[in-house]
């Protein structure tokens, strides 16, 4: 039987981030997150402990923003790896975080294209 507590909720940018980033993996064409190297046209692929320093987090009057910085799989259809994307976020943070779809924005940089390794 669950009981309803009042109060409310706050959660850090960096459990979101966590969150998103976990998300971000589970999608299908998503090889990994990055980080953009400072002074370099390069980008890291991220091991799986550091996912969120490939998400930027920020808020505002309007809600809350959150950065997708990812490489994807080379060949698959970018449009729709991005719509699952920024869907399956979306719905994580809504789920986990109690964080209303309407005031959040999903914004997805593709920074690189990678060959997966069978």
């Amino acid at each position: 039987m669950t009981e309803t507590i009042s109060g409310s909720l706050s959660v850090s940018n960096d459990v979101i981030a966590d969150i998103a980033g976990y998300a971000a993996m589970s999608c299908y064409g998503v090889v990994g997150m990055a980080e953009q190297l400072q002074g370099a046209e390069s980008v890291r692929l991220l091991a799986g402990q550091r996912l969120r320093k490939g998400v930027l987090v920020s808020s505002n009057e309007e809600g809350l923003k959150v950065d997708l910085h990812v490489v994807l799989e080379n060949g698959v259809n970018m449009k729709s790896v991005c719509a699952n994307l920024a869907s399956a976020v979306t719905f994580t943070l809504q789920e986990i975080a109690e964080i209303d779809p309407a005031k959040l924005k999903i914004g997805i940089h593709v920074d690189a294209l990678k060959s997966r390794m069978y």
